[in-house]
């Protein structure tokens, strides 16, 4: 009896110390810029990329019929490449021509699939200077008061 339960014991250890090393491999991913990308594409071609660095090339998204899952193209204002989201999640309103993306993914034949897609708009952060915030702050809060 006591054999057995350490033969379980054991198969139960070594199942969880599998899916964890296998849940560690397939959550990690290998940053890296575009250019950098194009250049190691041979080598990278199975593993999991987190790419940074690209905008939303202007008038390239193209929805599909259920807009759930468009493909588009990014650059880094040298290089372009052409990617297909093929994640579940809702993408964020701020994926949009120009948004500045991080997308996390795999990139074979040219083309990156992306299953994350983070984006963020820059036009909503133009104009706004943290000095401008700073002289903002020194300034005395006017108070008005109510008849």
């Amino acid at each position: 009896m006591r054999r057995q339960f350490a033969i379980g014991s054991v198969v139960v250890a070594l199942g969880i110390v599998a899916l964890l090393i296998m849940g560690v491999r397939q959550s990690s991913a290998r940053h890296m810029t575009l250019d950098v990308l194009l250049v190691e594409a041979d080598s990278v071609a199975d593993r999991r990329i987190q790419l940074g660095g690209c905008v939303v090339v202007p008038g390239t998204i193209e929805w599909d019929e259920y807009r759930h899952r468009p493909e588009f193209q990014i650059t880094d204002g040298e290089n372009e490449i052409a990617v297909r989201y093929t994640g579940n999640a809702v993408l964020p309103d701020t994926f949009q021509d120009r948004a500045q993306v991080v997308i996390e993914g795999h990139y074979q034949d040219g083309r990156f699939d992306a299953e994350i897609v983070f984006a963020k708009c820059p036009s909503k952060y133009e104009g706004q200077s943290y000095e401008d915030h700073v002289e903002a702050l020194d300034e005395p809060a006017v108070e008005t008061t109510g008849s």
